[in-house]
């Protein structure tokens, strides 16, 4: 099935759901779909490792120092928690921006490595978002896995080798360095990963770096060398990250005074959580209050 012929399926079955607008499910395991028909910006969110292919429409994503732009016949693989920043670019109701995702299953991408490789391969660290044109083979693969919604006997029969070989597609091809590098629980991206976790448990607190060197057990300056290669971030802005993406979240949602927001997600003055919040959304908070990004 072409990327086409995949997008018309898409279409359908979101036409049938009677949901037009955000994320829902597929009716297959780990799959999801996203349509989008109005142009947005500033639109935060935490995204897990997944993999992606835009089926419809443009969109541009930053994350940390680092800007990527992705289409129609792109894949994109995430391979490690990230606070982002996305927009969607002429989206309309008739040309609407539509993806589907695929969460990724660690313990099966693992049970993958001796299928792919013998050896133990190199522990480089690559960023740990990656997008570019999908080869075909991925893009048949992940409609096969939509197609398994029609039959949910051939589904329960034949999903987990469908989702397998989504993720064997992904490791082979070549913008898989994002998921390739998590195979080994050993890795540099994987130590790294033990830190974040730690950060996203712990954002709304004081979290020393030496601390997270520690659980990633790796000098402070090895550390911090390899969290920037893979997040484009410093720990501290990535905690900062997710503190803001949080307190946006609450204001739209209108749930409490700024003051009463910047201590909930950490802030001890209300002064610093306005300044850097006007620096990383180009706004004061109050513009955000009760409004939707758009």
């Amino acid at each position: 099935m072409n990327l086409l012929n995949f997008l018309v399926d898409v279409k359908d079955h979101i036409a049938q759901s009677g949901i037009h607008d955000g994320f829902q499910l597929s009716g297959v395991r780990n799959m999801g779909l996203m349509q989008t028909r109005h142009a947005k910006s500033n639109t935060c969110a935490v995204i897990d490792p997944l993999i992606g292919l835009v089926l419809q429409g443009q969109k541009t994503v930053q994350y940390g120092s680092r800007r990527i732009e992705y289409a129609a016949g792109d894949v994109l693989i995430v391979g490690q928690t990230l606070p982002t920043i996305s927009s969607v670019v002429n989206a309309t109701p008739e040309v609407p921006f539509i993806a589907a995702y695929v969460s990724i299953d660690m313990q099966i991408v693992r049970n993958l490595y001796s299928d792919i490789d013998g050896g133990r391969g190199q522990d480089n660290t690559a960023p740990a978002f990656l997008a570019g044109t999908a080869e075909d083979e991925l893009i048949d693969a992940m409609a096969r896995l939509f197609r398994l919604r029609r039959d949910p006997v051939e589904e329960q029969a034949l999903g987990a080798a469908a989702l397998r070989e989504v993720y064997f597609r992904v490791l082979r091809s070549k913008h898989g360095q994002a998921l390739q590098q998590m195979i080994h629980l050993d890795s540099k991206a994987n130590q790294i990963a033990k830190a974040i976790a730690h950060i996203r448990k712990e954002y709304r607190g004081t979290i020393k770096a030496s601390d997270l060197a520690s659980i990633a057990g790796m000098s402070a300056s090895i550390f911090y060398e390899n969290f920037k290669q893979i997040t484009a971030n410093s720990p501290l802005q990535y905690q900062k990250d997710l503190r803001l993406h949080d307190a946006q979240q609450m204001l739209q949602q209108a749930q409490a005074p700024i003051s009463q927001i910047a201590l909930a997600v950490g802030y001890e003055s209300a002064a610093q959580f306005s300044r850097e919040f006007s620096r990383k959304f180009g706004a004061a908070p109050k513009t955000f209050v009760g409004a939707q990004a758009s």
